[in-house]
């Protein structure tokens, strides 16, 4: 049996948007040797989120209710029938319309239906999936202005790491009193 997570029940100091998070999200956690280097950047280019969370690829909303056993073992019992699949990242992006700079995340297809199989979950109250739209990426920044983000692409276009890795788990992460995530429980792919 897996500890059960803990929640700050208090969030007064949080921002209004912070609180929509408190019982966690469901995401990709690279591996160290993906995530290092770009934890570098984004500790260089946009402290403030850095220590919020490490790198990492969106993939759930926030969760609407605590995880319990049986929640936990509904998303198990989707996850159970995705296979792993690689993932590739190569040059950041930023985009003119909207602040931050990240990293495109290919291919698109295995993670839209990772999505929509894992928001039929419980724990997201049968709620509509708000982020469907999104594009899987790898944020470098984001509470940054639009100059600053084309600024920091054109200076990494030519130095920023680049790869791929094995999508084979995801993390749940809830955030502490100081609004920092912290790695929860791994749900692996396939099994």
């Amino acid at each position: 049996m897996v500890a059960m997570p803990r929640y700050v029940y208090n969030a007064t100091s949080w921002e209004d948007w912070q609180r929509d998070y408190r019982y966690g999200v469901i995401l990709i956690l690279p591996p160290v040797e993906v995530s290092d280097p770009i934890n570098k950047l984004r500790i260089e280019y946009d402290p403030k989120s850095a220590v919020i969370s490490p790198a990492h690829i969106s993939v759930s909303d926030p969760l609407k209710v605590e995880m319990t056993d049986e929640l936990r073992q509904e998303i198990r019992s989707i996850l159970s029938n995705i296979e792993p699949f690689e993932l590739y990242f190569d040059k950041p992006h930023a985009s003119t319309a909207r602040p931050g700079v990240a990293y495109p995340i290919l291919p698109q297809d295995p993670i839209d239906t990772m999505k929509k199989a894992l928001h039929k979950a419980s724990v997201f109250g049968n709620m509509a999936y708000q982020r469907r739209d999104i594009p899987a990426h790898m944020t470098i920044a984001e509470f940054i202005s639009i100059e600053e983000g084309l600024k920091i692409a054109e200076e990494l276009k030519n130095t920023a790491p680049s790869g791929s890795f094995l999508c084979d788990r995801l993390e749940l992460i809830i955030p502490d009193e100081q609004f920092r995530f912290q790695r929860q429980e791994t749900f692996m792919l396939g099994e």
